[in-house]
């Protein structure tokens, strides 16, 4: 667990005794000024010490070369963001057609289907060409950003999952894994594929 702030010195401690990062969701929208954009009307609750506290986590991140990387619903997007891409501010007011994506008031929780690049990361782990996500977000990839590809997607054509091109594990999602892990099999193999990657760096370091 590592505290939201943007002290360097405080996340570098923290960061030399991890061998992988989690990004994890937020109930916050990463601020607009950090991908050039004007605040939409839609914009939801923001977090400055969030943001400020994951970019410069990942800032440390591409430093060292072979750290993995998860981020998960606003992990995805700070990621995104950090390198130089941007967001949906709103899925329902900007995307027209737009499917559910989020939780709405006495109704279940929403699900849907994504779309999924069968030669990428994601695919291999899901052996399969689509599969059913949860949904809890209004905000999403818009604009990919540096050595960021785009492997899943919703039949609205939502960025549901991003990979980074280089060959490093850098994985954002748009969904939670961590809900529901131990009943899904994809879920708990993503995990594990994280688990991995940070144990390979873990014995690198001994």
């Amino acid at each position: 667990m590592i505290p939201t702030t943007d002290d360097r010195d405080t996340i570098a401690e923290y960061v030399r005794r991890a061998h992988g990062i989690l990004l994890p969701g937020s109930p916050t929208d990463v601020e607009p000024k950090h991908y050039g954009a004007v605040a939409h009307e839609k914009l939801g609750k923001l977090y400055p010490e969030r943001d400020a506290t994951d970019f410069v986590l990942l800032d440390f991140v591409e430093s060292q070369q072979n750290m993995p990387v998860l981020g998960i619903c606003f992990g995805i997007q700070s990621l995104n963001v950090h390198r130089g891409g941007s967001l949906i501010q709103d899925i329902p007011a900007l995307l027209v057609g737009a499917g559910p994506h989020d939780e709405q008031d006495n109704k279940p929780p929403v699900r849907h289907m994504v779309r999924l690049a069968e030669d990428s990361l994601i695919g291999r782990l899901a052996a399969r060409p689509d599969m059913e996500v949860n949904s809890y977000h209004h905000q999403a990839v818009e604009k990919p950003g540096r050595n960021l590809r785009p492997v899943a997607f919703a039949n609205d054509g939502v960025i549901e999952a991003v990979e980074d091109t280089t060959g490093r594990f850098i994985v954002g999602v748009q969904w939670h894994p961590e809900r529901g892990w131990k009943e899904d099999a994809f879920s708990k193999a993503l995990f594990l594929k994280f688990i991995e990657q940070a144990m390979l760096r873990y014995n690198q370091a001994i």
